[in-house]
C-alpha cells in the first residue's frame, strides 16, 4: 500500500508531532516491545522529513474495533485537539492498522481536520491529503484490512486452543475451578516457547477443597437444594471460594456461600477430569443501537453444546466421576421442569404463574447490603426477602440479621404513589408542569437522531464512492466486494430508520396541563396502571431503596431528582 502514495506531499519540514500507536493483550503481546518498534516506525519515517515526536500515547489491552472516544489514550488525543497550546501540530502513526478500524478513520479525520492536525501515515508515503483520491481509497481499504485481520487472529486463536484442548487436554489458563490448583507441568511442547523458559501449567487437586466439592455432589444428589447446601456449608464453618483463595478472587468479598456458587460447581464439567474449552463465548453487542459510530461491548455468554468442546482423554485428575456429573445435570433439569410429567416430587401439581415484581433488584438490606429477593406470602400478597441463611454464622452481620427480614410491597408503593400524586397536585401542580416543559428535550433529541442517520447515509455514501473510484482504477471485485456490501447495508438501515422516526410532536403548555387533568388523581391513576407499567415508571426515575429492619424505616431515593433521599416509615415490614 506504500507504493499507491509515493506522491504524498512532503515539501517543508514536518515540525513537531505526537505518536499514537495501540497494542492488544489478547494475543499475549508485549506492550513494551510492541510500543518500541511502533514509535521507531513513526520516528523512521518522520525524522528524515524534519519531523520531531515530542509527545507519546500509547493504548494498552484497548480493542481496535473500540472507537477513539472509548480507549483511554486515543481520547487524551482526541481532548488535546481542542488545545491551542497542545505543543504539537501533527499526529504520526506506526501502523494504520492497529489504529482504525472499519470506518473508524472516517469518523476521526474530520476532527483532526478541525483543529488543523495533519495526519502522518507511514502505509501512505507522508501526510494524509483528503483531496488525493488515492488516499481516500487507501485509509477506507485500511479499516477493512484491519477488520479482516483481528477476526482471523480470532478464529485462528480460538481453532488453535479449541484443538489444543481436543487433542492434548492442555490447560488454557485462567482461575483454576474451585478444588483445583495450577501447577508446574514442565517444558513447554513448543521447541522456541521452551528455550525461552516457557513451562507448561496443569491441573492438581486441591484436597481440602476437593472433598467439599464431593460432599456438595453428594449432598445434591441426596435431595438438597442449592441454597440449603450453602446454608449448611455457612454453619459448618467451611469456607468459602473466595475465602479459600482471596488471592485469585480479590473481586468477591469472602462473606460466606452463595447458592450461586453452588450452582456453578454442580455445572462444571471439568470436575470429571476432562479439558473443556468453550463454555462462555464472547460476544460483541452494539452500545448503542441507534448510534453505530459508538461501537461495541464485549458480553459473555453461554455457548451452544455443539460449540463446547471437551478433551478425548482425561486431562487431570478427576474429582466427581462422569456417572455422578451426570447424575447431578439430570437431577437439575428434573427439578427444574417441576418432577415427571410436571409432577412435583410431593405429588402435586406444578402451576407455573408469572408475577411482577415492581421493584425487582431496587431495594437493598439495610443490614447487610444485599439486594431483597420477591417472595410471595399469604397468596397473592407480594414481598421482599432477605434471608440470612447463606451469611456467615458467627459474622457481625449475621449476629444482627433476623433470619428472615420481609418487606410488603403494596405498602411501599402506595407511600411512593402518593408522593408521585402530590407533585402533581393543586400545590406543586403549576411547578411541576414547569419543570416538564424545561426538562422536555424530546424535540432536540429527534433532531440529533435524524442529524446522526443522515451522517451515516452520508458516510456511507462516500465509501461507495471511494470503492467505485477504486473499482474503476482497477482493484480487484472480490477484494473489496465485502466492504461495499456492507456500507449498502449500513446506508439503507440508515434510511430505513429515518423512515421510521416518528413526527415531531412538541407539547404546549396547555396540552401538558389538558393531559394532567385528564389523569385527575395521579396517584389514583398509578394504582390503577398495570404492576407492568409502574415498574418501568420506577425503572424511568432510577428508584433505590435501602430498607431498615430494625426501625422500619425505608430510604428512598429518587436520581433524576438532584439525588433527593425522602424517608418514609412503612408497617408490616417484618
Amino acid at each position: 500500500m506504500e507504493a499507491l502514495a509515493a506522491d504524498a506531499g512532503n515539501a517543508g519540514g514536518v515540525g513537531r508531532l505526537a505518536f499514537y500507536g495501540r497494542c492488544s493483550t489478547e494475543d499475549n503481546q508485549d506492550p513494551a516491545t510492541s510500543k518500541a518498534w511502533q514509535v521507531g516506525e513513526a520516528a523512521r519515517f518522520v525524522e528524515p522529513l524534519g519531523g520531531e515526536i515530542v509527545e507519546e500515547f500509547f493504548d494498552i489491552g484497548q480493542s481496535r474495533s473500540l472507537p477513539w472516544e472509548r480507549r483511554g489514550e486515543a481520547n487524551r488525543v482526541l481532548q488535546a485537539l481542542k488545545d491551542p497550546g497542545r505543543g504539537w501540530d501533527g499526529l504520526v502513526v506506526g501502523e494504520a492498522t492497529r489504529c482504525w478500524f472499519s470506518n473508524q478513520f472516517s469518523l476521526t479525520w474530520p476532527k483532526f481536520d478541525r483543529y488543523g492536525v495533519s495526519l502522518w501515515i507511514p502505509s501512505l508515503g507522508g501526510r494524509f491529503d483528503p483531496e488525493n483520491t488515492v488516499h481516500d481509497m487507501a485509509m477506507t481499504i485500511t479499516g477493512g484490512l484491519s477488520k479482516s485481520e483481528r477476526q482471523h487472529v480470532q478464529r485462528r486463536v480460538r481453532a488453535a486452543m479449541a484443538a489444543q484442548v481436543l487433542i492434548d487436554g492442555r490447560y488454557q489458563g485462567g482461575r483454576p475451578p474451585y478444588g483445583y490448583l495450577v501447577a508446574d507441568g514442565g517444558p513447554h511442547p513448543h521447541p522456541r516457547k521452551a528455550q525461552e523458559g516457557q513451562r507448561l501449567r496443569v491441573l492438581v487437586v486441591d484436597d481440602a477443597a476437593a472433598a467439599v466439592v464431593q460432599r456438595i455432589f453428594e449432598m445434591y444428589l441426596a435431595g438438597w437444594g442449592s441454597k440449603a447446601i450453602a446454608e449448611q456449608l455457612n454453619r459448618d464453618g467451611v469456607p468459602c471460594p473466595s475465602a479459600h483463595a482471596p488471592q485469585q478472587n480479590r473481586h468477591r468479598k469472602m462473606d460466606g456461600w452463595q447458592h450461586s456458587a453452588v450452582v456453578a460447581i454442580l455445572e462444571n464439567p471439568r470436575y470429571t477430569g476432562y479439558a473443556i474449552y468453550g463454555r462462555w463465548q464472547k460476544v460483541e453487542e452494539l452500545l448503542d443501537p441507534e448510534d453505530v459510530a459508538a461501537g461495541y461491548i464485549a458480553r459473555f455468554k453461554r455457548s451452544p453444546q455443539a460449540k463446547i468442546v471437551r478433551s478425548r482423554e482425561p486431562a487431570h485428575p478427576a474429582i466427581v466421576s462422569v456417572e455422578t456429573f451426570t447424575a447431578a445435570q439430570l437431577e437439575k433439569r428434573k427439578r427444574r421442569v417441576g418432577g415427571v410429567n410436571g409432577w412435583s416430587s410431593r405429588g402435586r401439581q406444578r402451576v407455573s404463574k408469572k408475577r411482577t415484581y415492581e421493584l425487582r433488584g431496587r431495594v437493598r438490606c439495610g443490614i447487610c447490603d444485599r439486594k431483597m429477593e420477591g417472595a410471595a406470602r399469604h397468596k397473592e400478597v407480594k414481598y421482599y426477602r432477605c434471608n440470612a441463611r447463606t451469611l456467615l454464622p458467627e459474622s457481625v452481620t449475621a449476629l444482627a440479621h433476623p433470619q428472615q427480614i420481609y418487606l410488603r410491597e403494596d405498602l411501599v408503593t402506595q407511600a411512593i404513589n402518593r408522593w408521585i400524586g402530590e407533585l402533581f397536585g393543586p400545590l406543586n401542580r403549576q411547578v411541576t408542569i414547569d419543570l416538564l416543559l424545561e426538562g422536555d428535550d424530546s424535540s432536540a433529541r429527534r433532531d440529533e437522531y435524524v442529524a446522526q442517520l443522515r451522517d451515516r447515509v452520508a458516510a456511507a455514501d462516500v465509501v461507495m464512492g471511494r470503492l467505485q473510484r477504486a473499482l474503476d482504477a482497477g482493484w480487484d471485485p472480490a477484494a473489496l466486494r465485502e466492504q461495499y456490501n456492507a456500507a449498502v447495508a449500513e446506508k439503507r438501515a440508515a434510511e430505513t430508520a429515518i423512515t421510521q422516526v416518528p413526527p415531531e410532536a412538541v407539547m404546549s403548555r396547555e396540552e401538558l396541563e389538558g393531559y394532567v387533568d385528564q389523569l385527575g388523581d395521579m396517584a389514583r391513576a398509578l394504582e390503577r396502571a398495570e404492576p407492568e407499567e409502574r415498574s418501568q415508571l420506577y425503572r424511568a426515575l432510577r428508584l433505590s431503596l435501602v430498607y431498615h429492619h430494625v426501625g422500619q424505616i425505608l430510604d428512598v431515593e429518587v436520581d433524576p431528582l438532584a439525588d433527593r433521599v425522602d424517608k418514609l416509615r412503612v408497617r408490616g415490614g417484618t
